[in-house]
């Protein structure tokens, strides 16, 4: 039986060191240490591997420019997927492929597919995801791999480039538009508690209510996934509760869709009976009715700026880890108005 040909990640296992590591200095495009660099050096020689020839690395990617990976928490969900796919576009137009792996917002995988994109020899990472923190992309940074964080702030991990929404600002503007309607009760309905871009959306959210005068404290809030599912469960709460909510602010346009749909089957007129603001501007927003209001996150720039300050960094680029915030804009649609009971 042919013996099996030693991988790149069969080195990395050898040398102690990640597959990424290993990758990038046979490229040269990593110096390193040298007990590293001996170790890496030794690992090639004792395993017997054989970097693929320029051939046939051609044959798996044409593009000149490399390859780039991106993770996404769930391509199902349409504001991920439509920057996964802006972000494919940008990538593209500057001659890089790109490779697109979908966690489907499993932790583990959130860690595996950040292992295995390094693994097969990715030059860089555009990095989305729905959790606070990952150990093997705070090691992939630390180990000075290219990396562009997209949407979330992460803990527990090295400065890195980020490409950040104005969360604040898109959530105060939308409580503050409630406001002007006449709204002193409006839950608000989000993801994930521990993710620093809800966390904000709660921020502006408390901060608009305290301005208008009413009480933040007193308040429905309730925390799940940005699921459609979740939206639409938690239109019961919002009955039951005694705070008796005239208007939600949804923290993102899934978990709005979701609040509409259920309302819709109850015989619920919104926004006569219920106000709804959402979050991101996704296409379906606009394309049911009543129209959503919402908050417009301009996908398309962030992506572009993604990958330019990815190539910045594959290009060589040694700057200080920058965070840029996309500034959001309030798009009024027809699924707010004044409320229809006493206040």
């Amino acid at each position: 039986m042919a013996k099996r040909k030693a991988t790149l990640n069969d080195v990395a296992h050898k040398a102690g060191v990640s597959a990424s590591t290993v990758s990038r200095y046979m490229k040269g495009q990593l110096n390193l240490r040298p007990d590293t660099e001996r170790k890496i050096v030794d690992a090639i020689s004792s395993e017997g591997y054989v970097r693929p020839s320029s051939r046939s690395r051609s044959a798996q990617s044409e593009s000149p420019g490399g390859t780039i990976g991106v993770v996404v928490p769930e391509v199902g969900n349409d504001y991920f997927s439509r920057i996964a796919d802006r972000v494919v576009a940008a990538a593209e137009s500057n001659g890089y492929s790109v490779l697109v792996a979908s966690t489907s917002n499993n932790s583990r995988r959130q860690l595996d597919y950040v292992r295995l994109l390094t693994s097969l020899g990715v030059d860089g990472l555009v990095y989305l995801g729905n959790y606070a923190s990952n150990a093997a992309l705070a090691a992939e940074v630390a180990a000075d791999f290219p990396v562009v964080v997209v949407d979330e702030q992460l803990s527990g991990i090295p400065s890195v480039d980020t490409v950040l929404v104005d969360d604040y600002a898109g959530a105060y503007q939308a409580v503050t538009y409630l406001g002007s309607l006449g709204h002193a009760r409006i839950a608000f309905v989000g993801g994930p508690a521990w993710l620093h871009s809800v966390q904000e959306r709660m921020r502006g959210w408390r901060d608009a209510l305290t301005r208008s005068g009413a009480d933040a404290d007193d308040q429905l809030v309730l925390n799940g996934t940005f699921s459609e599912e979740f939206g639409a469960a938690s239109l019961s709460h919002i009955l039951a509760t005694t705070r008796n909510p005239t208007a939600v602010f949804a923290a993102s346009d899934t978990i709005a869709l979701g609040l509409m749909a259920a309302a819709r089957r109850l015989g619920m007129s919104v926004p006569k009976d219920l106000s709804i603001v959402g979050f991101d501007d996704v296409p379906a927003a606009s394309l049911v009715t009543p129209r959503l209001t919402t908050v417009h996150t301009p996908v398309g720039q962030m992506a572009s700026t993604a990958v330019t300050m990815l190539i910045e960094r594959l290009d060589g680029s040694r700057r200080a880890a920058t965070s840029r915030v996309t500034s959001v804009s309030l798009v009024v649609g027809e699924s707010a108005a004044s409320p229809q009971v006493s206040m």
